[in-house]
C-alpha cells in the first residue's frame, strides 16, 4: 500500500494543480481557424478575371476529404477533362466563370461545370447537361497544385491511363507513372 500511495499523491497532485501526465499527439495542431479565415477571404476575395486566369490552359489538382483527388485539364475555349479517382475513363466537359449569388445572398464569382454527354454530372450528382457552379475561392482553396498545359494530356485521352488511388499524387508524379 505504501508503494501505491506514492504512485496515486503525485498523480492526484498534478491532476489538482492542472498539470497532465498525457501529452497529446496532436500537440501543436490548429484547430481549423486559419483554413476558414483563408477559405472566407477566398470566397469574397476571387474576381472572374483571376478565376479565368487561373483555369484557362492549367491542369489543376483537387483533394477533397478522404474521397480522393481529382485531376482536370481546363482550356482556354471551356473545355474541361476530368480524371476522377477510382474512374476508368476521362470525363469530357465545359467550364465558365460567372457572377452570382452564395448562399447568403452575396454577389461571388464561380466556377461551374456540366458534363453533357453523361447523364449525370460527376461532381455534383446532377444532371450532367445543367451547370452545377460552386464558389470559386471554395474550390480555389482545395485546388493543391496547379500546372500550365496539359503535361498529362487528359485532352488526347477517353480512357484514364491508370486508375487514381486515394494516395495523393502531385502532378509530375502522375506524369511519371503514364505508360510510354
Amino acid at each position: 500500500m505504501p508503494a501505491l500511495r506514492f504512485f496515486v499523491l503525485p498523480v492526484l497532485f498534478a491532476m489538482l494543480s492542472g498539470g497532465c501526465l498525457y501529452e497529446s499527439p496532436a500537440k501543436g495542431a490548429t484547430d481549423g481557424t486559419e483554413d476558414i479565415r483563408r477559405l472566407r477571404e477566398l470566397t469574397a476575395s476571387t474576381t472572374p478575371a483571376e478565376a479565368v486566369a487561373l483555369m484557362s490552359d492549367k491542369t489543376w489538382r483537387r483533394v477533397q476529404g478522404s474521397s480522393g483527388q481529382a485531376v482536370h485539364y481546363s482550356t482556354q475555349d471551356g473545355r474541361d477533362f476530368l480524371w476522377l479517382h477510382g474512374e476508368a475513363r476521362i470525363y469530357r466537359g465545359r467550364w465558365k466563370v460567372e457572377t452570382g449569388p452564395d448562399g447568403t445572398g452575396q454577389s461571388r464569382t464561380r466556377l461551374c461545370f456540366r458534363y453533357p454527354d453523361d447523364a449525370i454530372n460527376p461532381l455534383s450528382n446532377t444532371p450532367g447537361d445543367q451547370w452545377h457552379c460552386w464558389n470559386a475561392g471554395m474550390v480555389f482553396h482545395f485546388v493543391r497544385e496547379r500546372v500550365a498545359g496539359d503535361p498529362l494530356d487528359l485532352a488526347q485521352r477517353s480512357q484514364a491511363p491508370f486508375l487514381l488511388d486515394l494516395r495523393v499524387y502531385t502532378i509530375s508524379q502522375l506524369q511519371a507513372r503514364l505508360p510510354r
